[in-house]
């Protein structure tokens, strides 16, 4: 294998979470799976890579994946007082790096759930923290199962801008997806073009102006990734740009 057939080495967020006695950061094999099934090499983000030492890591990879997480992004960081039971500092410090890297360098990163959350917020957007409670809201939460099959089954269509890249990718103008999602866009950042939206008008997909790929989706593609439609489409571009990315 040449130097310019290497696989894209991609990053992949940790999340913090209680193991016992012990505390550990850890990442759901799905988006592992999915990355290297889509021909990526994995490489794992630890909350300590701070300063020049994410900035050096960062130069060598070709693309990051922020994923999905029980944990929300705290409150403050979009101007909101309430209280969140599930936090997690160190990952909104490291995923904010990587945004912010990412604008500055046209790093690949693809942003789900939690990702999608975050990316917004680090672009100056805010959230509701209840979208369950919202006038008119159609039900986004994860289904009460143990069954993966039906925890990610298909929950509710979305309706796909004329001009965005899920309805190239596609060739078509809505779609329907699984959700397990507790919170959701309040405001979009400026800087942000809406690609999708639910039955209830909730953003569900976004892109960012003039960046080869800074893209980020509600719902969970990482889930049967090689076999639904849609995330093959979203991975294989999302590798595509990160290998374009390396030359």
């Amino acid at each position: 294998m040449t130097e310019s057939q290497k696989q894209p080495l991609i990053g992949i967020i940790t999340c913090h979470k209680p193991l016992g006695l012990y505390q550990v950061q850890s990442v759901n094999q799905f988006y592992l799976n999915a990355l290297a099934e889509y021909g990526a090499s994995p490489v794992i983000l630890p909350h300590q890579l701070t300063g020049e030492a994410l900035h050096s890591l960062l130069a060598q990879l070709d693309g990051v994946l922020l994923t999905g997480s029980h944990s929300n992004v705290h409150p403050e960081l979009y101007g909101a007082t309430h209280q969140e039971p599930r936090l997690d500092g160190g990952r909104d410090r490291l995923a904010f790096a990587i945004v912010e890297y990412s604008k500055q360098h046209a790093l690949p990163v693809l942003g789900i759930c939690r990702g999608f959350q975050e990316m917004n917020v680090a672009l100056g957007g805010s959230l509701h923290h209840k979208v369950y409670q919202l006038a008119g809201a159609i039900e986004h939460r994860e289904p009460e199962s143990e069954n993966f099959s039906i925890k990610y089954a298909d929950q509710h269509s979305l309706k796909l801008a004329e001009d965005s890249w899920l309805a190239g990718w596609l060739d078509c103008q809505s779609i329907e997806v699984n959700s397990l999602h507790n919170q959701g866009v309040n405001r979009l950042a400026d800087s942000l073009i809406v690609e999708a939206q639910a039955e209830d008008g909730l953003v569900e997909a976004y892109r960012l102006a003039q960046h080869p790929f800074f893209y980020a989706v509600q719902w969970h593609p990482e889930w049967q990734a090689t076999r639904n439609p849609i995330s093959q489409a979203i991975f294989t571009q999302f590798v595509k740009a990160a290998s374009l990315h390396q030359q």
